[in-house]
């Protein structure tokens, strides 16, 4: 029983402009809990659809898919039919945990330093599809296909493969935005003999930058090449169990996780 109403609060170690789904992802958090706490258990895709509504009515522009990333464990491929209402479907990818590990091992993040607003970018997205220029038209169809070709490229484990999916996606992406500062290009070549290929996640413009490494563990070479950078390396790994709610009491440690 909420009593009088709640009080939310929420934060995040993210900074604004990521690129990580971050906002969606909490709207995601916040819905579930509000949910949990009125006794509402929402399914995975109806979670994915509210915050959907919730970020178009921020008119944030995004919340379409980053918050599947985040509700559903491990990897999944999400699309939308062509068709209205609009629906996300999520599909899992089944990696058994040994390729999860692999994959770990070659994937790391790096903060730019650069920050963006997404909203900003998504509108020059949206004034070259609505141009129906032949090219932008194209490489749309060209990003549908490549996350398929990602899908595949993990699936059969494939890191090398992987890493050429995620670079066709990053310049697929630059088609449709003018998303790549001139530091990330500089940091982008300083990478490239260690790299499969990289990305900046998101809209792109700042915020983090995913790499898939030639070699396992390969933070020392990496901090190595970016030393004269001003960005921060993070090692990460793909979190298996996705979103998740529980029950505390003020004097009492997590339980009752759900």
């Amino acid at each position: 029983d909420a009593g009088g109403g709640l009080e939310v609060v929420t934060w995040s170690r993210l900074p604004t402009g990521s690129g990580l789904g971050t906002s969606s992802i909490l709207a995601a958090a916040i819905i579930a809990s509000v949910g949990a706490v009125h006794g509402v258990a929402y399914d995975k895709a109806d979670l994915v659809h509210a915050v959907l509504l919730v970020e178009q009515m921020l008119t944030t522009g995004g919340g379409w898919q980053d918050q599947a990333g985040g509700v559903y464990p491990a990897l999944n491929i999400s699309f939308s039919p062509p068709s209205l209402p609009l629906t996300v479907r999520t599909e899992a990818l089944q990696l058994p945990r040994e390729a999860l590990q692999r994959l770990d091992a070659h994937l790391a993040l790096i903060y730019t330093g650069k920050t963006r607003l997404a909203r900003n970018l998504l509108q020059d997205v949206l004034r070259r599809w609505y141009s129906a220029n032949t090219a932008i038209v194209a490489n749309v169809d060209a990003l549908v296909a490549n996350a398929h070709t990602m899908r595949e490229a993990l699936l059969a484990g494939d890191i090398a493969a992987v890493g050429a999916s995620l670079s066709a996606y990053w310049e697929q992406k630059k088609l449709m935005c003018d998303a790549e500062p001139a530091a990330v290009t500089r940091m982008l070549a300083k990478l490239r003999p260690l790299i499969h290929g990289a990305t900046l996640c998101g809209a792109g413009g700042g915020g983090f930058m995913a790499l898939i490494t030639k070699e396992p563990n390969a933070d020392a070479a990496i901090a190595a090449a970016l030393r004269e950078e001003e960005c921060v390396l993070y090692r990460v790994n793909v979190h298996e169990r996705g979103l998740c709610t529980w029950f505390e009491k003020a004097d009492a440690p997590a339980a009752e996780e759900q």
